[in-house]
């Protein structure tokens, strides 16, 4: 079963299938699939502003992907959790489902370090969301939560690779350390045929984190989804630290021992999905 979205003609200001009874129906064609906190507020913020400046969009769709890439002649573009979302409290039993649903379409599936996603993931849920209360300790150790959901998770999805007409992956670590070349395959993806260079750069240079988090705490992107929790704690917001490896700064070391030897038990590799390339 394709997804398919009400798209406001008229009014780049209002949000994407908010009123079914104008617009056009259109059909989502490329899925970018992650599971929470593994770095897609950041790249939607990336190719979003990317889109807004070659294209000359309004500023309010930087951060609805759909509207951007829809405005910008692409095919069109969605976020999605696939079910994985904390808010859905879905058990690691509850992800296992075939992902017949993307046989029409293109998906690239964002991972990222599983010791940082589940460390991000913590204060997603106890600082943001509020759908946990108790220590990281015993947060990575929930099975709606922690590390054997997200294990099921990419599971899940090297499992069902072959299903999507096109299927990649980009990891965060990837688009930390090179954004620039990173982003121009992501769009190729998508269909962007002539990348605008000046425009990836300052793309790129708008999406530093520091800046990132300055707009964040200024409340400058008007939207729930990069709003912090509380601007007085770093650590509620969205764009929080953005570090590679900084999971070593929270868990201990039985708690990075636990994950280890659930990782080893599945025979988990991000080396089981092939990383996105021109």
């Amino acid at each position: 079963m394709s997804k398919t979205i009400v798209i406001q003609s008229n009014n780049a200001n209002k949000k994407a299938g908010k009123n079914p009874k104008q617009g056009k129906t259109l059909k989502i064609e490329t899925f970018i699939i992650s599971y929470p906190k593994s770095g897609r507020t950041w790249l939607r913020s990336i190719l979003g502003k990317y889109l807004q400046l070659k294209y000359q969009l309004p500023e309010q769709v930087m951060l609805k992907t759909e509207q951007a890439t829809h405005l910008s002649n692409l095919p069109i573009a969605s976020f999605e959790h696939d079910g994985s979302a904390m808010l859905e409290k879905k058990t690691s039993q509850e992800l296992n489902y075939s992902r017949q649903k993307y046989a029409e379409s293109n998906v690239i599936l964002l991972g990222r370090n599983l010791k940082d996603t589940l460390v991000s993931a913590y204060f997603q849920a106890t600082k943001r969301i509020n759908v946990f209360d108790g220590s990281l300790s015993e947060f990575i150790r929930t099975d709606q939560f922690g590390i054997e959901k997200l294990l099921a998770f990419y599971d899940v999805w090297n499992q069902n690779k072959t299903i999507p007409k096109q299927f990649s992956f980009v990891s965060y670590e990837n688009l930390h350390q090179d954004p620039i070349n990173a982003t121009r395959k992501i769009l190729a993806f998508m269909g962007e045929k002539n990348i605008d260079e000046a425009a990836l750069q300052s793309t790129i240079d708008y999406c530093a984190f520091d800046n990132m988090q300055k707009l964040e705490k200024q409340n400058a992107f008007g939207s729930n989804i990069m709003k912090a929790g509380d601007s007085a704690d770093p650590e509620s917001f969205k764009v929080r630290k953005g570090k590679v490896g900084g999971y070593t700064e929270y868990l201990s070391e039985e708690d990075e021992a636990y994950i280890d030897q659930k990782i080893q038990n599945a025979g988990f590799s991000f080396d089981l999905f092939n990383e996105l390339e021109t």
